[in-house]
C-alpha cells in the first residue's frame, strides 16, 4: 500500500530527528559506537527488556480504551506508544512532548475529543503504575536494605509525597480531570483567562471527563488490570539495572536493583527539564550505588548502556512516526 506522510507526522519526525542528531553530536558518534561495542550482550538484553516494557504499556492503554480500543489496531497503538515516549525523551517539556503527537495521530480513528480523553486517561494510568512501583521501592529500601539514617528519613518523606500523588490521581479517575483543571485555573488570578477559554467548551470537557471516569465507575477491574500492567512495566526497569550490573560481574540483589531504579527515577523526575535526562540519571545512579556501598563510578557505565538503549528506541520511534501516517492505520478496524 502507498505510504501517506501527513504534515503532522513529517513535522514531529523532523523535529525529533533534529534534536536527536544534536544530542548524538554532543555525545560523539565515535564514543557512542565504542561504548556500544563494550556493552556487548548487555545492550541486547536491555533492548529486549524495553520491548517487553513497551508491550506492557500498549496492553495497558488498549485495556483502558475498552470498546474504543477496537478502533485502533494493537500494532498501531504500539507504534504510537513508542513514538510518543521517544518524543518525551528528547524534549524538555515535563515529559509530555509526545502527548500532542498521540492526540493528532489517534484523532483519525477516535475523533479529537475522544483521542484527548484516551491520551489523558492512559497518562493517568501510567502515572499511577509508576507511583505505586516507586512506593514499593521505598518500602523495600526501608525494610530490606541497610541505609544511612538521613537517607531513610528522606525516603520516608518521598514515600509520603508519592502517596499524595497516588491519591490525587485516583481522585482524577473518580471525578474527572478537565472539570477539576478548570476549577484550579479559575482559582488562580493569572490563569482565569485560560479557565474562561475552557469554559467555552464545557460540553466537550464534560464528555471527555465521562470517558475518563467511566473506567473507574463502570470498569474498575479493567482499571486495576491496566495499572497492574503499568506497574509490571516499571518493575522491568529495575530488572534492567540488575541485568546490566550482572553483565559486568557485579552480584546485586533484585531489591538493590529496584532501589537503584528508585533513586535515579526520583532524580530524573526532579530534573524533568533536561532532554534525555543528560547527567541526571548518572547522578542518581551515583548516589544509589554509593548508598549501597558499591563503586559509584559504575553509575557512569550503567548510564551509558541505558543511553545506548534509548538511542535505539528513539530511532525506532522516529521511524514509527513516519509509518503512523499510513492511511489504513488511521481508520477504525473493519473500516473500508
Amino acid at each position: 500500500m502507498r505510504q501517506k506522510f501527513t504534515p503532522v507526522n513529517v513535522f514531529f519526525f523532523l523535529f525529533g530527528l533534529g534534536i536527536f542528531v544534536y544530542l548524538v553530536s554532543q555525545l560523539g558518534l565515535g564514543r557512542i559506537l565504542e561504548n556500544a561495542h563494550k556493552a556487548g550482550w548487555s545492550l541486547i538484553y536491555v533492548v529486549i527488556v524495553w520491548l517487553a516494557i513497551y508491550l506492557l504499556n500498549t496492553s495497558a492503554w488498549r485495556l483502558v480504551l475498552g470498546e474504543h480500543g477496537a478502533d485502533v489496531s494493537f500494532r498501531k497503538l504500539f507504534m504510537v506508544t513508542v513514538s510518543g515516549f521517544s518524543i518525551n525523551y528528547i524534549t524538555p517539556i515535563i515529559a509530555i512532548g509526545g502527548e500532542p503527537y498521540k492526540v493528532s495521530v489517534l484523532s483519525g480513528a477516535l475523533g479529537k475529543e475522544r483521542s484527548v480523553s484516551a491520551v489523558v486517561l492512559y497518562r493517568m494510568v501510567h502515572l499511577l503504575g509508576h507511583m505505586l512501583l516507586l512506593l514499593t521501592g521505598v518500602a523495600v529500601a526501608l525494610t530490606a536494605l541497610s541505609l544511612p539514617p538521613a537517607l531513610m528519613a528522606g525516603l520516608a518523606l518521598v514515600g509520603f509525597l508519592i502517596c499524595g500523588v497516588i491519591a490525587a490521581t485516583i481522585l482524577g479517575h473518580r471525578y474527572g480531570f478537565f472539570s477539576r483543571l478548570k476549577s484550579i485555573l479559575s482559582a488562580l488570578p493569572f490563569l482565569r483567562r485560560a479557565a474562561a477559554a475552557l469554559g467555552r467548551n464545557e460540553a466537550s470537557l464534560a464528555e471527555m471527563d465521562r470517558t475518563i471516569t467511566e473506567v473507574y465507575h463502570e470498569r474498575r477491574g479493567t482499571l486495576y488490570g491496566a495499572v497492574l500492567l503499568e506497574y509490571a512495566s516499571r518493575a522491568f526497569m529495575g530488572l534492567e539495572v540488575y541485568l546490566i550490573l550482572q553483565g559486568v560481574g557485579i552480584d546485586v540483589t533484585l531489591p538493590s536493583a529496584l532501589f537503584l531504579y528508585l533513586v535515579y527515577s526520583i532524580v530524573i523526575n526532579l530534573m524533568f527539564f533536561i532532554p534525555m535526562n543528560l547527567g541526571a540519571r548518572e547522578g542518581g545512579l551515583y548516589l544509589g550505588l554509593e548508598s549501597l556501598g558499591l563503586t559509584p563510578l559504575l553509575g557512569v557505565y550503567l548510564g551509558i548502556v541505558m543511553r545506548l538503549r534509548e538511542f535505539f528506541w528513539i530511532l525506532l520511534g522516529l521511524l514509527f512516526i513516519l509509518l503512523s501516517g499510513e492511511k489504513r492505520g488511521l481508520e477504525p478496524k473493519g473500516g473500508s
